[in-house]
């Protein structure tokens, strides 16, 4: 683990100081942290592809001692999130079929209504702080209903987990560390007694999806499919929340975009795609090299971890014209926010979904005609997620 003042990009200005150092080498090498940094599309994307590139922790001494060793690292080993074929393959198999074009398209009226449920107190126009009561409760509700945890389970999904999504950053303190594995037990000893019951009776909903097993697939073990839950939670939860917060807070500085999507609303989801690119949710993907590799012209060792850096990727000007530049009519994006290959996010679809139904609203509550002070802190301490510590907002009309 690295000290915190290492890390070489500021939160709060990000973007230029990815332009700089992509300038310098699209992959260099960088002592402090002990990994090789990977700024450009191009390479980001054959990283993030090539099989001789591991997630496993246990093939990455950097991640192995971020994840604070000993049983919880082995716990993400055999995630999806982190594991590689065959592993990964029989996992993402498995969740798969909850998440397909169709399954998303299914849950849209669900999904719909929480969205709207969740703005239309915005319509008042009192002043608000967005990521507690839009950003974060949207993909909450979301996975509860996914899950059909009803309200006592909604609410321990809410204490818990952030604290399992502090445990995926660079730089976890022992504390947050502590804190992601108390909450990992916690919730692991919510999930089992009701998965056991959707073992007997099952429903629709995800967890009786992944307790049975497809008529040419193989079974899940339980530890497994409580893994998935917890990386669903953790990782989707965060990536959407921030997918949100980031997205409204890009509409309100660019309020000329926002007008825009108001009136070009069957664009929404390239408007989304660039929202995506522009500030992505995600900003590091974590891989080790599985032999001595090169990597444009620099060496890497076996063992030696990469940071793919996907928002310096996906301002590369090689890829995009203008790149920090928010063009909502933008397209294709080539946006590389939700990975590439085959760990491309599997709920990308709905967590699309959500952002599309959000901010298909947004632009009707008014903020164009108003005038409208926000303040939006940046989380310091954040380098993998994206994240705004709070987002409020305020409008008054013109007078």
């Amino acid at each position: 683990m690295f000290e915190q003042s290492v890390w070489p990009f500021p939160a709060d200005d990000l973007y230029p100081a990815y332009a700089a150092a992509r300038e310098r080498a699209p992959v260099q090498w960088h002592e402090g942290m002990g990994a090789h940094l990977i700024l450009s599309h191009e390479l980001a994307a054959q990283v993030l592809r090539d099989p001789e590139w591991s997630s496993d922790p246990q093939n990455d001494t950097q991640m192995l001692a971020a994840l604070g060793g000993g049983p919880m690292a082995g716990v993400w080993s055999r995630s999806m999130l982190m594991s590689d074929p065959p592993t990964h393959t029989r996992l993402r198999g498995a969740v798969n079929r909850f998440f397909t074009p169709r399954a998303v398209h299914a849950i849209g009226e669900r999904v719909a209504a929480i969205v709207e449920s969740a703005v239309e107190p915005l319509r008042d126009g009192e002043p608000v702080e967005l990521m507690e009561s839009l950003a974060y409760p949207i993909p909450l509700a979301v996975i509860a209903e996914l899950f059909d945890v009803g309200l006592e389970g909604a609410e321990l999904l809410r204490s818990e987990t952030p604290k399992l999504a502090r445990m995926l950053e660079l730089e976890a303190s022992e504390q947050e560390l502590e804190e992601g594995m108390s909450a990992a037990i916690t919730l692991m000893l919510f999930l089992v007694p009701i998965l056991s019951e959707r073992t007997s009776n099952p429903g629709e909903d995800l967890l009786s999806v992944l307790a049975h097993a497809p008529e040419d697939g193989e079974e899940l073990a339980t530890d497994e499919i409580v893994t998935m839950c917890l990386l669903l939670l953790a990782a989707g939860h965060e990536t959407t929340a921030n997918l949100i917060g980031n997205g409204t807070l890009a509409l309100l500085e660019n309020p000329e975009q926002m007008i825009w999507l108001r009136e070009h609303p069957e664009h929404i989801s390239q408007a989304v795609d660039e929202l995506l690119r522009y500030d992505s949710p995600v900003q590091i993907a974590r891989r080790a090299a599985l032999h001595d590799l090169t990597l444009a012209g620099s060496t890497v060792g076996k063992g030696e971890q990469a940071l793919v850096l996907l928002g310096a990727a996906n301002r590369d000007p090689a890829q995009h014209e203008r790149p920090d530049r928010l063009d909502l009519s933008r397209t294709p994006s080539r946006s590389l926010a939700f990975g590439l290959g085959p760990h491309f996010c599997v709920g990308a679809g709905l967590a699309r979904l959500e952002a599309q139904l959000t901010f298909l609203l947004l632009p009707k509550l008014g903020w164009t005609e108003q005038q409208v002070a926000w303040t939006a802190p940046r989380d310091p301490t954040a380098r993998v997620f994206r994240r705004l510590s709070e987002l409020h907002v305020a409008a008054h009309s013109f007078a």
